[in-house]
């Protein structure tokens, strides 16, 4: 049974939910109600809690949050002393634009307009702020599982033979598939992201800081999106 719910799971992940996210990416485009941004919210946060809750209850809490026992990947050795300063790095990188654009009027804008083709799915709401916090959480602690804890190792058990270093690309590529609202340049920033988590997850050897790191590099659209900042309906 066990088996049988992850293959569904993988199917959900590669094929139904990029179609679902193809047609809700859609119909926000076409929505003036800030009610329909929630709605995706709560919606992101559903599934990825259902779908925690059974690999919690199918995979042992060791297999989720240690990496697959490996010597190298593609040859080289991952360990925290050489991939700890690129996540610092890339931290650094993410949260210097947020800082400047506090105090900079004009830096604010030109970050806004590198959000302009995501906008529609932005917060801008205190009731959408809100819930994207929730999310933030939800999705840092959620794909971590979804996409490093699990299935970098399903992808390791397929009888292809690529190795620990394939499964993590193939994991990654899904993830960034799985990101496709945010575009062609979104799909493939959100790729190479996933391999830098999962550099984190197996140089760490556990999930809980490639999950810390991804929930505030969510949460920072918060500071860098301003409550009332896009022309909305107001919410009941």
């Amino acid at each position: 049974m066990a088996a049988i719910l992850h293959h569904l799971l993988v199917l959900f992940l590669i094929v139904v939910f990029p179609l679902w996210d193809r047609a809700e990416t859609k119909r926000l485009k076409a929505s003036t109600d800030p009610r329909d941004r929630i709605r995706a919210y709560r919606l992101t946060i559903g599934w990825q809690v259902i779908a925690c809750a059974i690999l919690l209850a199918t995979v042992s809490l060791a297999q989720l949050f240690t990496p697959p026992a490996h010597d190298r990947i593609f040859g080289a050795e991952v360990k925290p002393g050489t991939v700890l300063p690129i996540v610092g790095g890339l931290l650094l990188g993410a949260m210097i634009p947020v800082i400047i654009s506090l105090v900079n009027p004009e830096a604010r804008e030109k970050q806004r307009g590198a959000l302009k083709s995501i906008e529609f799915f932005l917060p801008y709401t205190p009731q959408a702020r809100r819930w994207w916090a929730a999310l933030s959480i939800v999705v840092g602690i959620g794909e971590e599982i979804i996409f490093r804890g699990f299935l970098i190792r399903y992808m390791l058990a397929l009888p292809v033979g690529w190795g620990v270093g394939g499964a993590v690309i193939a994991a990654a590529v899904v993830f960034g598939i799985d990101h496709g609202y945010q575009g062609i340049a979104g799909l493939i920033s959100t790729t190479v992201l996933a391999l830098v988590f999962s550099a984190l997850f197996f140089a760490t050897g556990s999930l809980w800081l490639p999950m810390l790191v991804h929930a505030l590099i969510d949460m920072r659209i918060l500071l860098l999106v301003r409550p009332g900042g896009e022309a909305r309906p107001a919410e009941p």
